[in-house]
């Protein structure tokens, strides 16, 4: 009966809310019996997929009443927390997420215009140093600066920087990102985002610093995302129960 997995179902479902289709006047979706007719999919698949937008923070439930939109979907913003990459997050939401421009070198540790707040490097060590200019619907949105561990990436196909990161190293059977500790906080923006945003260097900005791990324990990657101040739209969802 089914021909949507459940990341599918997650993907139709929301694309189906973007585009009013769904959700009536009080954001509330059709009990399960017309989703499963809707989509062909079993009740199993149904309430996975179910479970995944809530957790993800797009949907909510009220028992015995049915399953809501969350009011963020009208607001075109993000989910800051969600699972994979930012792209798809973004698409989630119906905008798309782009990398207009990427560079990509090798450094040292010494050389890095930042590290994270853990872990102990030696200055020789070496990183590959990523950048990536990143639109949101055609505007500028965000630069990405991430720096990866060499010893663990030995090289980075550049085609994989105008794709999601997040989904190439998913794919990658000797690297599995088990964890992301993020951490929001605000600077004063670089002069290289603030050429990209048409912005002036030190103008406020929102970032968002991210250390990804291995299942091991071993750290991967660090990064900071500088979002223009004036469109980011990040929202998380804090359940009591």
């Amino acid at each position: 009966m089914a021909h949507l997995d459940t990341d599918q179902l997650v993907q139709t479902i929301l694309a189906d809310i973007q585009a009013g289709q769904l959700a009536d006047e009080q954001r509330k979706l059709p009990a399960e019996p017309v989703l499963m007719e809707r989509y062909q999919v079993t009740r199993y698949t149904l309430r996975q997929a179910l479970k995944q937008l809530s957790t993800m923070g797009y949907t909510y439930q009220m028992h015995g009443i049915g399953t809501f939109v969350r009011q963020q979907q009208t607001n075109n913003s993000i989910a800051l927390q969600h699972d994979g990459g930012l792209s798809e997050a973004a698409a989630r939401a119906g905008l798309k997420l782009a990398t207009r421009k990427a560079t990509m070198t090798t450094i040292t540790v010494a050389d890095a215009d930042f590290l994270p707040e853990t872990g102990q490097f030696a200055q020789d060590e070496e990183l590959i140093d990523i950048r990536r200019f990143r639109e949101l619907d055609g505007q500028p949105y965000l630069l990405e600066h991430s720096y990866y561990l060499k010893s663990i990436v030995d090289a980075i196909p550049e085609e994989a920087l105008y794709g999601s990161l997040f989904n190439y190293f998913e794919q990658q059977r000797d690297v599995n990102v088990g964890f992301i500790d993020q951490l929001l906080m605000s600077e004063p923006l670089p002069a290289i985002a603030g050429e990209f945003m048409k912005l002036p260097a030190g103008a406020p900005s929102l970032v968002v610093k991210d250390e990804t791990y291995l299942t091991t324990g071993k750290m991967l990657a660090f990064s900071k995302q500088y979002y223009d101040y004036r469109r980011a739209r990040l929202f998380m969802v804090k359940k009591i129960r």
